[in-house]
């Protein structure tokens, strides 16, 4: 894998540039809600993010929004990136803008599916706690649409008619079913990384009592929550204090201590400002950023007078960085798909042929998703559809990465993979399709095999 060299600034000028296909999605969005609505869901929003900044100055984890109207957050991210940058947080803007740039691309051509007003309507507003279901069902619709079939809609959910697919496609002498499952992040990773977090709160705390700045990566080896509350603050303790060495290797864990890279991270700063709590700031911070690695930080610093949010100077900083290598784990986190390919495998009707596509945003790592491919090839192979004509299902793995390369702001890896069901010489719907990336321009294989690197 090709490394990334840290040390360097953002070009001063040509700032004010503007995403105008973005916008075109996000104009259409937001047509949904009556405008007074709109604005005043998008200002508290911006209430709740500037309120969880002024936290975060002081040292304190805190959300950027709140999870009761999720898709207000994503229009604000998008429509402030496409803009202005006022609002936009790094993380943020990665989960969201890739999908809302593709379907501001392809407006038009999505606009010809049948009932996709509708759909749209419910993710601004049914929605609005969980918008990645129908943001996902939008994208593999125009997916059908670029790839040649004739005739799309969306199946009206009908009370009393029973379950009912997401899609019909048509052309012809051909006719599919189309169901659709967009998986949310998985719980036990979400679970770890909390746990993860509440491990190194009293790192950051020692670090910040004895003025001291400090790196700590950690390799677990068991599930973090079997890891003693103290474990790590002692460890770090020690290596502080020259008790013990500064690197461990114990049946808990393998870690090390090192000092922040201070010439790294003041040469930038003296220069650019960063944005506080991103990827970047971590990566100026030890000199390099590791993206399958869970990451915590706190730091005292100066904000920009003119962004509040970047930082224009760092006097002292304690990072985290933490990964698991426990089996345990892994296999918690590559949960099959099992049950949620029968639970959708329901709303397939029997007069036609059915094809599945399951959405997975992933972060945990080429270990996770490797293992999750070779569970979901053995479900869809010994899986029995009871009463459909289900063929095939198609897995769209997203990992949307908090890039620190030069002249870019986000980054997506897209895989698709087609797992047939049973046997069959029924062709693939979609053959080669994929629903963010642009098709054609990507590299075969997948990514988490390293020949595909």
């Amino acid at each position: 894998m090709q490394t990334i060299d840290p040390d360097w600034t953002a070009p001063p000028t040509g700032q004010d540039w503007r995403d105008d296909e973005l916008m075109l999605a996000v104009t259409w969005l937001k047509s949904f809600v009556p405008r007074s609505d709109m604005e005043r869901r998008i200002d508290a929003v911006k209430a709740y993010l500037a309120s969880s900044r002024e936290r975060m100055r002081e040292g304190v984890q805190a959300p950027l929004y709140h999870p009761a109207d999720t898709v207000a957050w994503y229009i604000l991210q998008a429509e402030t990136y496409a803009t202005d940058r006022a609002y936009w947080s790094p993380e943020g803007v990665m989960r969201v803008v890739p999908f809302l740039t593709r379907i501001g691309k392809e407006l038009p051509l999505l606009l010809t599916v049948k009932g996709v007003e509708e759909r749209a309507d419910r993710t601004m507003l049914a929605e609005r706690r969980q918008p990645d279901g129908s943001i996902f069902e939008l994208l593999v619709a125009l997916a059908y649409r670029r790839g040649g079939w004739e005739r799309v809609e969306f199946v009206q959910e009908t009370p009393g008619r029973g379950r009912t697919p997401d899609l019909h496609v048509f052309r012809p002498r051909s006719r599919w079913a189309v169901e659709c499952k967009r998986l949310a992040p998985s719980p036990y990773a979400a679970r770890e990384k909390l746990r993860g977090m509440k491990l190194a709160d009293p790192v950051h705390a020692l670090s910040l009592e004895m003025g001291i700045s400090v790196v700590v990566e950690v390799m677990y080896k068991i599930e973090l929550a079997d890891v003693p509350e103290d474990y790590l603050v002692v460890l770090v303790q020690g290596a502080i204090k020259k008790i013990s060495a500064s690197n461990w290797d114990d049946e808990i864990s393998k870690g090390r201590v090192k000092p922040v890279n201070w010439p790294l991270a003041r040469k930038v700063l003296a220069k650019d400002d960063v944005y506080f709590g991103a990827s970047r700031m971590i990566e100026l911070l030890v000199g390099y950023y590791v993206h399958e690695a869970d990451h915590s930080m706190a730091a005292k610093w100066r904000p920009a007078p003119s962004r509040p949010s970047y930082a224009q100077a760092v006097y002292q900083a304690s990072v985290v960085s933490w990964r698991s290598q426990s089996r345990a784990a892994v296999r918690q986190k590559a949960r099959h798909f099992r049950s949620t390919l029968a639970n959708a495998e329901g709303q397939l009707p029997p007069d036609r042929p059915g094809v599945i596509h399951i959405g997975v945003e992933t972060y945990a790592g080429a270990n996770v998703d490797l293992a999750r491919h070779i569970f979901n090839t053995f479900e869809a192979r010994s899986f029995a559809p009871s009463k459909s004509r289900l063929r095939w299902v198609y897995g769209n793995y997203f990992v949307p990465e908090a890039t620190t390369r030069k002249d870019e702001s986000w980054a997506i890896t897209e895989t698709m993979v087609p797992y047939r069901i049973g046997s069959h010489r029924t062709r693939w719907p979609l053959p080669g399709h994929m629903l963010v990336s642009p098709e054609g321009e990507g590299r075969q294989g997948v990514h988490w095999s390293e020949e595909s690197d």
